[in-house]
């Protein structure tokens, strides 16, 4: 067909051609005129002879007119048939009317859908630290000072709602402050009933016991959790479990949350049991009671940004099993700030083990022939800042920790105190924050806890010093 409009086009060219020359120039040779229209004449049965031709063919099928390529792949074409497919059924997937994205102050970048029943919130932080550690008695017999840099946290987060704000997630993966490795830490989902107080939630969780240990490092007071939060609950302290917990969905002034779990020490494991991981099984719960504020401030210890006084009292309980030891966990504390200004927080946990046969960075799994020693670990954190004009913030710490001796190495001091000042400076809120502190151990540590810079000792004076920026992006 193209060879017709082609031909047509010079066809038409050529008369107009023709006719400009036999009336425009009369004055040219007779046999100039004549080779012309002998051209034209050409051309007329050129064209009369492809239309005939055209005629006579049958009528191009579509996959006569496709190029002459190579054959489509039959998964390409089953991939296309099921992309128009989705297309015909559910529109234009291109199409993200409906959606909002942004960034907040307080809850960072999201995406959500216009009417909240999806939310998409992706978040990491990181801690950059100094640290510095004198140890008087390393040895028996000598010192030892130790100086560098460290990761102490690095995480990243997503968490938000899917299909209504009332079904919650949260998936939290932490590097390794040694191995620089990435791990899984808290990964669960949370339904809450509708128009009830009461909620469901399963996964990998925070063991519900010890208010220090279930917020956020971020928000703490010092750069680092205490003694107590890091040697005998395990830093965030994550467990395999299921719970059921009411008040959080509202402004209940009494909230609680019961869980049964896989154990202390026990998660990113298998289902099995001691003593191919660290327990058997467990049971954890914790009771808060709010006498005046708002829970929202109750997720930091810090006065940063409050309206109200706060004061809460919470109380918290995990049972252990691992082989034949039985661990009791038990605490108490109370949180005390008002707006803009002075924060408090005290609390008390002990530690009984029954049949113990092991330190207190474990679970005391006994494996050995016989029974082991009954021991009891008892623990006093207290804690208490000021804030100055929403920037500087002093701060105190004092520690006493009672490790039953049993537990511990022969010859090393079982009483730890932890006496530690330092201050704050909140550049933009807790997302960039400037954290210095100074620790000093009379007694020095029987035990490591590297994550806060405390390496064991044999007595003697343990001095830290800390220097840490914090970023939440």
């Amino acid at each position: 067909m193209k060879t017709i409009y082609k031909c047509a086009s010079l066809f038409v060219i050529c008369c107009g051609t023709g006719s400009s020359a036999w009336a425009g120039e009369k004055d040219a040779a007779a046999p100039a005129q004549q080779e012309l229209l002998d051209e034209v004449r050409a051309l007329r049965a050129e064209v009369k002879e492809l239309r005939a031709k055209v005629a006579e063919s049958p009528p191009p099928t579509q996959s006569a007119s496709l190029p002459q390529t190579a054959p489509t792949e039959p998964d390409t074409r089953e991939t296309i048939d099921r992309l128009r497919h989705d297309a015909a059924q559910y529109g234009d997937f291109t199409n993200v009317e409906g959606l909002t994205a942004g960034y907040s102050r307080n809850l960072g970048f999201f995406i959500r859908s216009e009417d909240g029943n999806f939310l998409l919130h992706p978040w990491a932080y990181i801690q950059i630290r100094n640290a510095t550690n004198y140890r008087e008695r390393a040895t028996a017999t000598e010192g030892d000072t130790q100086n560098g840099f460290e990761l102490p946290r690095m995480k990243l987060i997503l968490d938000g709602n899917i299909f209504s704000p009332d079904l919650t997630y949260q998936f939290i993966w932490a590097t390794s402050d040694t191995t620089g490795n990435l791990g899984l830490q808290d990964a669960w989902g949370r339904y809450h009933i509708p128009n009830t107080p009461f909620a469901l939630r399963a996964g990998q969780i925070r063991d519900p016991v010890d208010h220090e240990q279930i917020l956020y490092a971020t928000r703490s007071l010092t750069p680092g959790r205490s003694i107590v939060n890091n040697v005998l609950l395990n830093g965030d302290d994550i467990v395999k479990g299921a719970s059921v917990s009411y008040g959080y969905d509202g402004n209940n002034p009494f909230r609680t949350e019961i869980a049964i779990t896989s154990g202390e020490r026990n998660f990113d494991t298998t289902f099995q049991q001691f003593p191919t991981n660290t327990a058997d099984w467990g049971a954890a719960g914790r009771f808060e009671f709010k006498l005046m504020g708002d829970w929202n401030d109750y997720t930091q210890f810090t006065a940063l940004g409050n309206k109200h006084p706060l004061l809460v009292l919470g109380a918290g309980f995990d049972y252990t099993a691992a082989g034949d030891t039985g661990q009791f966990t038990h605490v108490a504390d109370v949180q005390y700030t008002l707006p803009n200004g002075l924060s408090l927080y005290g609390a008390y946990l002990g530690r009984y083990v029954s049949n113990n046969g092991g330190n207190p960075l474990t679970n005391g799994g006994f494996t050995g022939p016989g029974p082991s020693a009954d021991t009891y670990d008892a623990s006093i954190r207290l804690m208490a800042a000021y804030l100055i004009q929403d920037h500087w913030e002093p701060f105190a710490r004092f520690e006493w920790i009672d490790f039953d001796r049993r537990e511990l190495t022969s010859g090393t001091k079982s009483v730890v105190y932890d006496i530690t000042a330092g201050f704050n400076y909140y550049f933009y809120g807790h997302r960039a924050k400037f954290s210095g502190a100074a620790t000093y151990l009379p007694n020095g540590s029987p035990v490591n806890s590297t994550i806060d810079d405390v390496l064991a000792s044999h007595g003697g004076n343990q001095v830290i010093i800390q220097a840490q920026f914090q970023l939440i992006f």
